[in-house]
């Protein structure tokens, strides 16, 4: 059946669509994700706040934070009673939004047997949002008339927070790279979510929801695929990101070139024509979606570009609203948040609520830097059928600039360099520098040397001014507009050599 329904998006109205075509249900292929629909029932089980290490410090954090709503409600009960109830449905979501880390259980032999976890590997401990952290954010493709096709990932975008150098970065993943799975074979990266969604309680003992199986297994393909650490899981339900881009009036997204999809999939397994004009756009929350979404209208590298960009355009938008605006919006955010959102971030924790607003508040989107695997920044090394694979090597450079925002500008990365003669110093620097906020490069060695200097490669002086004070340096052992010491990587901004003088203290938690 053939109808001629408008769907051209043009400056925030839609004045033509062409052929939308109902397509028979054996091509899978274009068969919609259901993503779109509100789900009955919450995605993964609900959790007592925090993740603490013995029962008694889950009860006083929960004290704490009951007694913090209290006192704020008492105190607004002046504004009337729709304060208290909105601080009560606040309280009850954060709790239903946050779930357990499967990650954090001790592994089965059965997990044991097919993730390749390294010899030398710590036990998962994620880490605090007042150092540098990160988070995966899945995009679920779930398809409930589709159980042949499986669940898998959609999406796959690594966001790297440094939270005292106000900076971010955001990494996506093609959903065609060939990695390491969880079942100790080698496949697609979206079929990592799948294989733990369907293996859960296999893989992270009774009880694991198939949710929070598939996140844990996508986190840890990360990890071996590009050999970082993934701090925390966040899964986020299409239909939710559209309601709350509406429930902000909509994000401003500068279209670079026209875009074309004869064949983006509909709610009733049909296709339809999209078309979006280029020029700066205000898109409301199905068109976002739309232009996020579409792989027909370029190409997959293309579509992890348009993600990121939206991603940008909605913090932008809600931090261009103020304060009085996004508090007008918290019981619309609350139920999104709460029916579409599951992430492992500690979000019955009080603290961790202030860390993150914190965050959102001094993060200018200027200051996230955009990467993804792509032909032009890394080699591809083979390519069998649409299974890609990647230069190791070039992976490697590229999760370099991503961790360390040596892109960004104002960023400058440091490295540290060992000439003390005494092993692990360099090391433990590095450490230490990186909890307080500093791009820092690996560790490396250098010829032994009797005093500890700083070498500045060009002028950075705000950045130089803080490092000095940070290590407590005199003028003496700083060098500005200098050239590179020996054994400094190519991309290092300041390099500091740790001489003979090494004081142990420079270890510390505050040097």
């Amino acid at each position: 059946m053939v109808s001629h329904k408008p769907l051209v998006y043009n400056n925030g109205n839609y004045l033509s669509t062409e052929h939308t075509v109902q397509k028979p249900p054996r091509r899978r292929s274009l068969r919609p994700a259901k993503l779109m629909r509100r789900p009955s029932k919450a995605l993964l089980p609900n959790m007592t706040p925090g993740r603490m290490s013995s029962s008694r410090a889950a009860r006083q954090a929960n004290n704490w934070r009951t007694y913090i709503i209290v006192v704020i409600a008492l105190a607004l009960v002046g504004i009337g009673g729709t304060a208290a109830v909105i601080l009560r449905r606040t309280d009850q979501a954060l709790g239903n939004i946050q779930t357990i880390d499967p990650r954090a259980n001790t592994p089965n032999p059965e997990n044991q047997q097919t993730v390749d976890t390294p010899a030398d590997a710590t036990p998962f401990a994620p880490a605090t949002l007042k150092q540098p952290f990160t988070i995966l954010l899945v995009g679920v493709d779930k398809r409930a008339e589709a159980v042949t096709e499986g669940v898998r990932s959609d999406t796959l975008i690594l966001v790297r927070i440094n939270p005292q150098g106000n900076w971010a970065t955001m990494l996506s993943i093609p959903r065609d790279s060939v990695v390491p799975l969880p079942s100790g074979a080698y496949g697609k990266v979206n079929s990592a979510f799948s294989y733990g969604y369907y293996n859960a309680e296999k893989l992270y003992g009774a009880g694991t929801s198939q949710d929070a199986g598939g996140g844990a297994a996508a986190a840890e393909t990360m990890e071996r695929f590009l050999k970082i650490n993934v701090d925390y899981i966040a899964q986020v339900d299409f239909y939710g990101f559209e309601r709350l881009v509406d429930s902000v009036g909509g994000v401003i997204v500068d279209v670079k070139q026209a875009l074309v999809d004869p064949e983006y999939p509909t709610d009733n397994h049909g296709v339809e024509r999209i078309y979006i004009a280029p020029g700066i756009q205000l898109l409301d929350g199905k068109t976002a979606l739309v232009f996020a979404r579409s792989r027909h209208s370029t190409n997959d590298f293309d579509r992890s570009k348009r993600q990121q960009q939206v991603l940008k355009a909605v913090l932008s938008q809600v931090r261009s609203r103020g304060l009085a605006a996004n508090v007008s919006l918290l019981p619309n955010w609350i139920s999104v948040l709460e029916q579409n959102v599951r992430t492992t971030l500690p979000m019955g924790d009080l603290s961790t609520m202030t860390d993150l607003a914190g965050i959102a508040s001094r993060l200018d989107p200027a200051r996230i830097a955009q990467f993804s695997i792509n032909p032009t920044d890394v080699r591809v090394d083979n390519v069998i059928t649409s299974d890609i694979y990647w230069n190791e090597t070039d992976i490697q450079q590229l999760v370099r600039k991503w961790q360390t925002g040596s892109t960004i500008p104002g960023v400058a990365t440091v490295q540290v360099l060992n000439g003390s003669g005494k092993t692990g110093v360099a090391g433990s620097i590095s450490n230490t520098l990186s909890s307080q906020g500093f791009s820092v490069l690996n560790a490396g060695d250098n010829a032994g040397t009797d005093t500890t200097m700083l070498y500045d490669i060009g002028d950075h002086p705000s950045e130089r001014e803080q490092l000095v004070n940070a290590l407590g340096l005199s003028a003496n052992q700083v060098v500005s507009n200098a050239g590179r010491p020996a054994g400094a990587a190519s991309d290092a901004s300041m390099v500091l050599v740790v001489g003979a003088d090494f004081e142990q203290r420079w270890t510390g938690e505050n040097p």
